[in-house]
């Protein structure tokens, strides 16, 4: 038996189109489903603004299209709440909040649950990750986005960002979880880019498991979660990209050899391997890159290091927080906050000549080769 669901003209970029009828958790027509006995694969273009996929391995054919398409409603679910560029009926979202931010508004629980955590580890990273630097971060964006247009290229005033960083103050936050309400200070702003998605991809891994599957893999955007063996018995391998080979795309001499695109190859049962990093997305301005990941300390893009990379045994949801915020600190915070992490390890990619530093039992997680 094999299925093939294609939903062509998609992109990652596509504005929602609402009918009458919108049904949120439509599986065909959204993702891509080829499911074969003992191999089944889900991908989707459409959701988190990157593509969505999941591996399923060992199961009947029956077996993977329910668990696929209740991965997807998961996927889909979790856009739907945790979007701040789209609204979407029926759901009271972050792009709701937004737009209204002086009111209260009643939102669902999985929500609540995503802004408690945040605030939580607001606090657990001495304020480097702040869902509330929205303000800020548009402004970076905007610039970012006319440069790569084609437009002037330029960095935002000092006193602009200055000016937008009063709004970015997380105690203006009120959250009651008793009553499900959300309000703020108006002008007030809300982004959940940095934990969201890993947050979704925590959820696919629950619903996945509560469907029986014990062999698959999860691919949001780079951000990997795997399970159980391969199929050939052994574990699973991610490849950590070469950050200066992705960067100049693989055209000088040394990345053209397919042993230098990547810089780590992992190893292990049931983790979760996650990178941030600098060299995909920026604009440069007098000779000087700017990219997209903002210190709340200092309003601007961190100028120090190129990536890094975490790897999880235990605590997954909050992965993506984790490795942004580490490219943010300087090592001794950075190895202080990995200290109350048990079974979490880093590697760190330093500059274009390849220098990299790591957690002292990294090394665990790389493959042994024969």
């Amino acid at each position: 038996m094999k299925l093939s669901l294609i939903l062509a003209g998609l992109t990652a970029l596509s504005a929602p189109a609402f009918a009458d009828d919108f049904n949120p958790y439509q599986c065909e027509g959204n993702a891509t489903f080829v499911v074969e006995p003992n191999n089944a694969n889900m991908t989707t273009l459409r959701y988190f603004g990157t593509s969505v996929s999941v591996q399923i391995y060992g199961q009947a054919a029956e077996v993977s299209q329910k668990a696929l398409c209740d991965a997807l409603n998961v996927v889909q679910e979790y856009h739907y709440q945790a979007s701040n560029y789209s609204t979407y009926p029926g759901f009271t979202n972050i792009k709701t909040i937004n737009n209204a931010p002086g009111q209260t508004h009643i939102i669902d629980s999985k929500l609540m649950e995503l802004l408690e955590a945040s605030l939580e580890w607001h606090d657990k990273t001495g304020g480097r990750f702040n869902v509330a630097l929205s303000p800020v971060v548009d402004i970076w964006r905007g610039y970012r986005k006319r440069c790569q247009k084609g437009g002037e290229c330029e960095t935002p005033k000092r006193s602009e960002l200055e000016q937008a960083a009063r709004l970015t103050n997380v105690d203006n936050i009120k959250l009651d979880a008793v009553a499900g309400t959300i309000s703020m200070a108006p002008g007030m702003s809300l982004d959940l880019g940095g934990i969201a998605k890993g947050w979704m991809v925590e959820k696919v891994y629950d619903s996945l498991k509560n469907n029986g599957v014990q062999q698959f893999i999860i691919n949001a955007g780079g951000n990997i979660r795997h399970y159980g063996l391969h199929p050939d018995g052994r574990e699973f391998v991610t490849g950590i990209e070469n950050p200066v080979c992705r960067k100049n795309e693989y055209s000088t001499p040394e990345c053209q050899m397919p042993e230098n695109h990547y810089h780590e190859l992992i190893s292990g049962e049931n983790l979760t391997v996650v990178s941030s990093g600098n060299y995909l997305n920026y604009y440069t301005v007098d000779g000087q890159e700017y990219h997209h990941i903002i210190d709340p300390s200092t309003l601007a893009p961190n100028p120090d290091g190129i990536a890094v990379t975490v790897v999880m045994e235990d605590q997954q949801i909050i992965a993506d927080v984790l490795s942004t915020s580490l490219f943010l600190m300087p090592r001794n915070e950075a190895l202080k906050l990995l200290k109350t992490l048990p079974g979490t390890q880093a590697v760190w990619y330093e500059n274009v000549d390849g220098s990299k530093w790591s957690t002292s039992d990294f090394d665990k997680f790389r493959l042994k080769l024969p």
